[in-house]
């Protein structure tokens, strides 16, 4: 069972949030010492709430479907993991694929992601990783992609250097509203923290991000890519993997937000 709030990024003010609900039952079946494969299957509703004014594209969804829509997802998944190293990888490659179904109540749509990561020793003590994700979305049966279940791009897990969520389509209205392809490319380049020895645990390192995110009438292409370059600090601590970094855009837009300053629990990009 889960209850989630999400309040989307916008440049205007607009008072929305959007609220989910539901549950779903998973599982994953390990077929060799690298793979697994997961399903499962939950049912959803999502609530657009709106205070006194809301981004046309929501309105527009809202006013053709209502403020309320159930999904029955079906969710499929592979991974192959050859890291030496969930938490501090320095070599392997790790492949995620991830495909989401809906075929009952009031969506039709198929949701799928891809990432795939490369972990290259180049030194016992320099450790080069590179990642790419690739996200598409689409409707069916009559029915348009769910605005709820788009892409965003920008931020930790993304392009680091500009706000989180802020990259891709922007409403009307001043909203950034993602979209139903995604695109991200990173690369991290690890050294130890001078006089930590051989310490994996806390690194300094530096990066390159580059992605964006593309709505259905628009067309993808890698002249829209944003990009920034920084330098950071990673630490698995008792609590988690953190990191710190602070980034510059290299590529930009005039509309897009930067924050070059961004901390992260979590995720290896």
């Amino acid at each position: 069972m889960f209850y989630r709030t999400a309040r989307p990024i916008n440049s205007q003010g607009e008072d929305y949030k959007l609220v989910t609900q539901g549950g779903a039952i998973r599982f994953g079946v390990p077929f060799s010492e690298f793979d697994t494969v997961f399903f499962g299957a939950g049912w959803e509703r999502t609530q657009i709430e709106a205070g006194v004014s809301i981004p046309n594209s929501y309105f527009l969804y809202r006013e053709a479907f209502g403020d309320t829509t159930d999904s029955l997802p079906l969710t499929l998944g592979w991974q192959r993991d050859g890291r030496d190293s969930a938490l501090v990888p320095t070599s392997g490659l790790y492949q995620r694929l991830n495909a989401e179904w809906s075929v009952a109540l009031d969506t039709r749509y198929l949701r799928t992601n891809y990432q795939i990561q490369q972990w290259i020793p180049l030194s016992k003590k320099y450790t080069l990783g590179l990642n790419a994700e690739a996200g598409w979305g689409k409707g069916f049966g009559g029915r348009p992609y769910p605005i709820f279940k788009n892409f965003y791009g920008g931020g930790l897990g993304s392009v680091r250097g500009f706000d989180q969520s802020s990259l891709g389509p922007i409403d009307v209205t001043g909203a950034y509203i993602g979209g139903n392809r995604k695109l991200n490319l990173n690369a991290e380049f690890y050294v130890p923290v001078p006089g930590s020895g051989n310490d994996r645990t806390l690194r300094l390192f530096g990066y390159l991000d580059a992605g964006n995110v593309w709505g259905e009438d628009e067309k993808l292409s890698l002249g829209d890519l944003r990009a920034a370059a920084g330098i950071g600090l990673s630490w698995v601590s008792p609590v988690g993997p953190l990191k710190i970094s602070y980034g510059q855009p290299v590529r930009k837009f005039a509309q897009d937000r930067i924050q070059k300053l961004q901390f992260q629990i979590g995720t290896a990009f």
